[in-house]
């Protein structure tokens, strides 16, 4: 959890990554780009699929490049794990781990696809 909201980061792309890091600085440049361009998705998407009460929750998700190869997508609403995780009270209404899954194969395809054409 970050800044007292939800902070959900890919994984699992590790060995993708470190494949990056052995690449041109070009390539590198390239991989930032998407991983921001997909990040930039899934903010959108978090936001479409945010319970909308206030409006409060839709204008505290956001993406954050984080220098190459890493950005993250946060919501600094106090109150968006309650709404991302449920309570023993609330049901769960979530909106950043079904925008993660709407996006994580895009990323890894575009990733792959870049990777590949750098090693030629």
């Amino acid at each position: 959890m970050g800044r007292n909201g939800v902070t959900i980061n890919f994984s699992g792309l590790d060995s993708l990554v470190k494949g990056f890091e052995r690449q041109p600085a070009v390539v590198k440049a390239e991989a930032t780009r998407i991983i921001n361009t997909v990040a930039a998705k899934v903010e959108k998407t978090a936001a479409e699929k945010a319970p909308e009460d206030t409006g409060y929750l839709l204008q505290h998700i956001m993406a954050e490049p984080k220098g190459a190869l890493n950005a993250q997508v946060i919501s600094t609403a106090r109150y968006s794990i309650y709404q991302e995780m449920g309570t023993r009270k609330m049901a769960a209404h979530p909106f950043m781990g079904p925008a993660i899954k709407a996006h994580e194969k895009d990323l890894y395809t575009m990733l792959s696809n870049l990777l590949k054409e750098g090693l030629r």
